[in-house]
């Protein structure tokens, strides 16, 4: 994945890889638009590809950057997308800023959205030259195999493939869609494809099957009309690479599931939806914790350098996110985070002693390392907080359809007046729950009214991990 990443970025920054720009959607003040020449298959199932929307003179004077470009990368089994990275330009085309996005889940498609609309031509099924060429690719693959001990073996299934491909008429191929570009198509429908099947290396190549015909038969031809079924006498990786190809169509399976906070697929099971999930459960460092018995000290202050500047907000599904411009950070212990985005949670994941809060903000930072530190500001009700509900006045209307409001504001004005904190080391508190976490606990809650904390909990009633075991971690209190 990272080398492909790696060439979609190189792609951007370079005139040799020639963009193929398809016009998805426009009005007066922008034009949302697919290269269609960056779609490349990424890992089973899934596609990358860059998108870009270009505004309007107007609209470039009151954002200050005339085009954004976001590598998106497309789950094309299950509906789903994740951006992974986006890029600002001027009018000449020169890199303002980047922000990489830290996402820990994929976004549904939502039908009939500009997403639905790239989801559909990033993903449409393969056309009958492409499958051929899938094809092809195996069977040089076999050709190079050293299948030293069965070379008939060999010979028969280097044939076999070539006629399977050849057998396929280019009417069976389901390689365009029957409606214009941009159309939509059902969430559900059986019709959703899989990116074409990654080339099977010499290392996945197991040993020939036995042979169930006289060790006296030689030619391929004979091998294949004594054999009860074509993939008892094939190389299994070959035979599952040619189905594979032949396959216009994935359903969903019983894997694809999106966790969530209650019922069968809560926290309590979250390691069970996904391998990669597994630290969830059997993880020494998760969070959130009861905060208690921490050792007073001196702790250093935390230096905040927080800018002010526009955002996006987005209802990802698990919570209300905003993401906020590139250039603010804090500093501490010695590292230096740069802001990626902040999220809430109610009520408040974190306890102090025992006591709950009735919700937090979590300010997710990065260091260049890749490291993180998470900035809890706790909540309690009392007066009306300008800063909430400012993000409150430009809530999305739909899930996963992130707005970018025409108004700035400074994420320091979210801070306690006092900034004394607790520290230790914990994790993410959703899925993959990945440890190594610097937690930074402030510990003067801020305000907010109750009308403001009941419009978030008619989005979220409850979003919040439950408390994990503090397992002997040092905690640090300032005194």
């Amino acid at each position: 994945m990272r080398p492909l990443l790696s060439a979609l970025l190189i792609c951007l920054c370079h005139a040799a890889c020639a963009a193929d720009w398809l016009t998805v959607a426009s009005d007066a003040q922008r034009r949302v638009e697919l290269d269609r020449a960056s779609i490349l298959p990424s890992d089973a199932g899934s596609k990358v590809a860059w998108g870009r929307i270009v505004l309007s003179d107007e609209q470039a004077k009151i954002y200050g950057y005339r085009s954004v470009r976001a590598l998106n990368r497309y789950d094309c089994r299950s509906h789903s997308f994740m951006i992974v990275k986006r890029v600002y330009l001027s009018d000449d085309e020169r890199t303002m800023r980047e922000d990489r996005i830290d996402a820990t889940s994929p976004s549904a498609v939502k039908t009939g959205t500009i997403d639905d609309r790239f989801f559909n031509e990033v993903c449409k099924p393969a056309s009958a030259t492409d499958l051929r060429k899938v094809a092809k690719q195996a069977v040089e693959q076999m050709a190079r195999a050293e299948l030293e001990d069965k070379p008939s073996l060999r010979r028969a299934n280097i044939r076999l493939a070539k006629e399977e491909v050849a057998e396929k008429p280019a009417s069976e191929a389901k390689g365009s869609l029957s409606a214009a570009p941009g159309a939509s198509s059902p969430r559900n429908s059986a019709e959703e494809a899989p990116a074409l099947p990654r080339r099977v290396t010499r290392e996945e190549i197991p040993p020939p099957a036995p042979l169930v015909v006289p060790p006296r038969a030689r030619d391929p031809a004979i091998i294949r009309r004594s054999t009860p079924s074509r993939t008892n006498s094939v190389n299994p990786a070959l035979a599952a690479a040619i189905a594979a190809a032949r396959s216009s169509t994935t359903p969903h399976s019983s894997h694809d599931l999106h966790w969530s906070y209650e019922g069968e697929n809560g926290p309590a099971n979250w390691d069970k939806l996904d391998p990669q999930f597994a630290t969830c459960a059997r993880g020494t460092r998760q969070s959130p914790i009861d905060i208690r018995d921490g050792i007073k000290v001196d702790q250093e202050a935390i230096q905040f350098d927080y800018k002010p500047s526009m955002f996006r907000i987005v209802d990802n599904g698990h919570t209300i996110q905003i993401t906020y411009g590139q250039g603010s950070r804090l500093s501490v212990m010695g590292r230096s985070y740069d802001l990626v985005q902040m999220h809430f949670h109610h009520p408040a994941e974190e306890r102090i002693d025992g006591k709950s809060f009735e919700m937090v903000a979590h300010l997710v930072h990065r260091d260049s390392e890749g490291r993180l530190a998470v900035l809890a500001v706790l909540f309690e009700v009392g007066a009306s907080n300008p800063l909430i509900q400012t993000l409150w006045n430009n809530l999305p209307l739909e899930k996963n359809e992130e707005y970018a409001p025409r108004v700035s504001i400074q994420i320091a004005d979210l801070l306690p007046e006092k900034r004394a904190y607790f520290s230790y080391m914990g994790s993410l508190t959703t899925p993959p729950c990945s440890e190594g976490v610097l937690w930074l606990v402030l510990k003067q809650p801020v305000q907010l009214s109750a009308e403001q904390l009941n419009v978030f909990s008619r989005f979220y009633p409850n979003n919040a991990r439950p408390i994990q075991p503090a397992s002997g971690r040092v905690i640090k209190e300032s005194r």
